[in-house]
């Protein structure tokens, strides 16, 4: 069972370095069973990051929070890990309704 998950976190170094990281551990994140789904700061203030991301399983939600290197990885990249927020979204949700919008 997926688990969608929304993120909330603040980030030091902006979202070009942060989107940079992330792009660099593709691998990494589909070996723990996790994919992003969105990820974009919000307009007010550019060092709040959202992002919705879908674990492939509990486990692989679990496997994310205690992997100690990708952590420090994140935290280099500018992540305020202290300040991170993760709430699960229930069973019941929509995507890409009407179709999909993807921006680099």
């Amino acid at each position: 069972m997926a688990i969608i998950v929304k993120g909330e976190i603040t980030i030091s170094k902006g979202f070009n370095h942060w989107k940079e990281m992330i792009f660099s551990q593709k691998e990494k994140m589909a070996g723990i069973g996790m994919q992003l789904l969105f990820a974009g700061t919000t307009k007010e203030d550019p060092t709040k990051l959202i992002s919705v991301i879908k674990f492939d399983s509990v486990e692989a939600m679990q496997a994310f929070g205690s992997d100690e290197e990708f952590t420090e990885t994140r935290r280099q990249a500018g992540m305020v890990m202290e300040s991170g927020v993760m709430t699960p979204i229930s069973e019941e949700f929509l995507t890409n309704f009407p179709e999909p919008f993807i921006q680099h």
